[in-house]
């Protein structure tokens, strides 16, 4: 191999799968629109997402699934080495995209590269954002898996923190949480007071034998002698009036997280939004520049334009650099 070909390989490998698509925007780089239509964009940088390692990778896919895959025959890893199965996976994972991957090919994928925790969180998603790239209500005929449309389905610009921040919600939530609280709600808020309990009553003219009279008859005029108060355990009547209050509370606090909750989930919306609006804002000023300053490399602009982004917030900002086409 000559030695361009050498630093083209090079410069090639040190670029991350993940580390040029800050958002579905990014998947025009300026010199090329991609075919992807949006909600295509959405599958595969959401994949990309999910799939990526610590340094936003896909080395540790590609390792496991020629682990799986690579011996087993007619499998589309079979024999493939890792250069190999790079480009195949270049071809629907990343900015040159062309296409997302077949679904049989991303269960494939997310079942060997995608963490157990993790794991019914992004396949449950998966499914909804590749039936909806297809316009279908399931993945494909006869699939009844789950399904979990993520939050920012209908956002115009998606950007690699609100798929995290989504996955990270379902992963991180508990199974048995949401039925767990209705039902408690339904037992304790539904009626207020619940059933009534009985209180325990002793036959009039009768004696037991917690009494100490073994049955012996109680005279009409007899009095008992004063005792202590009895624990609220002991006293079905004053542990009906506990468990009410307590329930009472239980609810008032089950309001409150509920409120909460809906609270946090709409302030995660609108973070989300604004995020996507000012990438979407900071990829149309990109463009701008590049239309202007055709000689301009496309790190200058950026720095530049965080350049100004610090100078509004700045009571005394350095001069920009500036900018000849």
């Amino acid at each position: 191999m000559s030695a361009r070909g050498e630093r083209g390989r090079r410069r090639t490998r040190g670029q991350t799968a993940l580390g040029k698509l800050p958002s579905t925007a990014a998947f025009d780089d300026g010199k090329r629109k991609s075919p992807l239509t949006l909600d295509e964009r959405k599958l595969v940088l959401f994949l990309l997402v999910a799939l990526a390692d610590d340094r936003e990778s896909l080395a540790e896919t590609r390792r496991r699934l020629l682990d799986a895959y690579g011996a087993r025959d007619g499998h589309w890893c079979a024999g493939k080495t890792k250069d190999a199965l790079t480009r195949l996976l270049a071809k629907s994972l990343g900015q040159g995209a062309t296409r997302p991957p077949p679904w049989e090919r991303i269960v494939d994928i997310v079942e060997v590269a995608v963490p157990a925790d993790r794991l019914p969180a992004v396949r449950a998603q998966a499914a909804a954002l590749f039936a909806r790239s297809v316009g279908q209500d399931r993945p494909v005929r006869g699939y009844d898996g789950p399904m979990a449309a993520p939050a920012w389905i209908e956002e115009p610009v998606v950007a690699v923190e609100m798929i995290r921040a989504g996955i990270d919600d379902v992963a991180g939530e508990p199974a048995d949480r949401e039925p767990a609280r209705a039902g408690s709600r339904s037992l304790a808020c539904a009626g207020g007071s619940g059933p009534p309990i009985p209180v325990a009553r002793v036959p009039v003219g009768a004696r037991g034998p917690a009494d100490g009279g073994g049955g012996q008859p109680i005279p009409p005029h007899f009095v008992p002698e004063a005792r202590e108060p009895r624990h609220p355990i002991d006293d079905p009547a004053a542990l009906r009036q506990v468990l009410l209050s307590t329930s009472k509370t239980v609810c008032e606090l089950a309001d409150r997280i509920e409120a909460l909750e809906a609270s946090l989930r709409q302030e995660q919306t609108t973070n989300w939004q604004l995020r996507a609006e000012n990438q979407r804002q900071r990829n149309l000023l990109e463009r701008e520049f590049r239309e202007k300053y055709s000689g301009v490399s496309l790190d200058t602009i950026r720095q530049l334009i965080n350049e100004q982004l610090r100078a509004g917030f700045n009571p005394d900002p350095s001069s920009p650099r500036p900018l000849r086409g």
